[in-house]
């Protein structure tokens, strides 16, 4: 067993929403804890799936998810054979570590930001340089990152928006970063929430073509709803397009994901429909947050990162109220999806009451 991951702790799944109702008493619970879209799928996402025919059950799914290959690429005004499948954004961040990193090398990032990146470091035997974000805004800070670059940088990852702070970071700015990056250091822009944002310039996706070492991920799990399915993608240039789908298991989309994805991002009007009611959610929330003087960073994600002081504390009392949170990445600071806008009334309700 490698030395390096001997010690690791296994991902804790929260119990299900049963199990927590039938412990509290509650007749109601809004899972607000991982960034789900509360307004699930397009509809044509199960017409899609159920039109497709049963007899495929006996047969491998194409490999190279060719509908779908085709329809990201066409909506995201990127080459067909730029574009990596994997399940969920998870497997590219897993491909991603596994062919860029060699043990004694390093990787950085911001801090706080999205664990998966400095756990499969771990796992080959990496180190991660972690960057605190500034403290007032949330935003990374580039220069910092930039001085933290050595011989043995091999990796540079930047969740944008960032999770769990959501806190965007203009197109202008990462690129002037990856200007000065060497060409040997790989930089990861991680898109997860970019559909969320609203401001113009939300994506670097359409320079991945101008930079050999600049990679882009996105992931239908969340403003697409579709976290049950697992679909995600990356978009890279050669020589690492090639070499990440030789190390890509083979068939690792199957057939229902690809044809429910296809019809998720073919359904364009549906996403717009979600991203919009999830921005009108957000600006009351926010607007709440700054009128009330608590501290939070700017979101431009369907989550917010708010300082309560004890996690653990707030945490199990919303829980208690029926609204389940994320209190176990900070001590001092929860992390709140956004839900329905009565799930939304009723938790602000009940912060206001734990934070008095």
């Amino acid at each position: 067993m490698k030395e390096s991951i001997k010690n690791m702790k296994a991902y804790q799944a929260e119990l299900p929403a049963e199990a927590v109702k039938a412990k509290y008493g509650l007749s109601h619970l809004a899972r607000l804890s991982a960034n789900e879209s509360v307004y699930g799928p397009s509809p044509k996402v199960y017409q899609a799936i159920r039109a497709t025919a049963a007899d495929i059950l006996g047969y491998y799914p194409d490999g190279q998810a060719t509908i779908l290959r085709e329809a990201v690429a066409k909506h995201d005004h990127v080459a067909p054979e730029s574009l990596v499948f994997g399940v969920g954004a998870d497997e590219l961040i897993q491909l991603l570590t596994r062919t860029v990193l060699t043990p004694g090398s390093n990787i950085i990032i911001p801090d706080p930001t999205f664990g998966e990146y400095a756990m499969h470091a771990q796992i080959e035997q990496a180190d991660t340089k972690k960057i605190p974000v500034k403290l007032e805004t949330g935003q990374v800070d580039f220069d910092a990152m930039l001085a933290a670059v050595d011989e043995k940088t091999t990796m540079v990852w930047l969740a944008n928006p960032n999770n769990p702070t959501g806190v965007f970071e203009k197109r202008s700015d990462i690129l002037a970063f990856l200007e000065k990056l060497p060409k040997t250091v790989t930089l990861v822009v991680d898109e997860a929430y970019y559909d969320f944002v609203d401001e113009p310039d939300a994506t670097v996706a359409i320079d991945v073509k101008n930079y050999t070492n600049l990679v882009v991920l996105r992931t239908l799990s969340k403003a697409y709803g579709l976290a049950n399915l697992r679909v995600g993608y990356g978009i890279m240039q050669e020589p690492l397009y090639g070499v990440m789908q030789a190390v890509r298991l083979p068939y690792n989309l199957n057939t229902y994901q690809i044809v429910g994805a296809t019809a998720a991002v073919e359904d364009q009007n549906y996403l717009n429909q979600v991203v919009a009611k999830t921005q009108v959610e957000r600006k009351q929330f926010q607007t709440f947050l700054r009128d009330n003087n608590l501290t939070f960073y700017n979101s431009q994600t369907n989550f917010l990162w708010l300082k309560v002081g004890d996690t653990k504390k707030v945490g199990e009392y919303l829980l208690s109220q029926g609204y389940q949170v994320n209190d176990h990445l900070n001590s001092e600071w929860i992390r709140i999806a956004l839900g329905t806008s009565e799930d939304n009334v009723g938790m602000r309700k009940a912060i206001l009451t734990i934070m008095k």
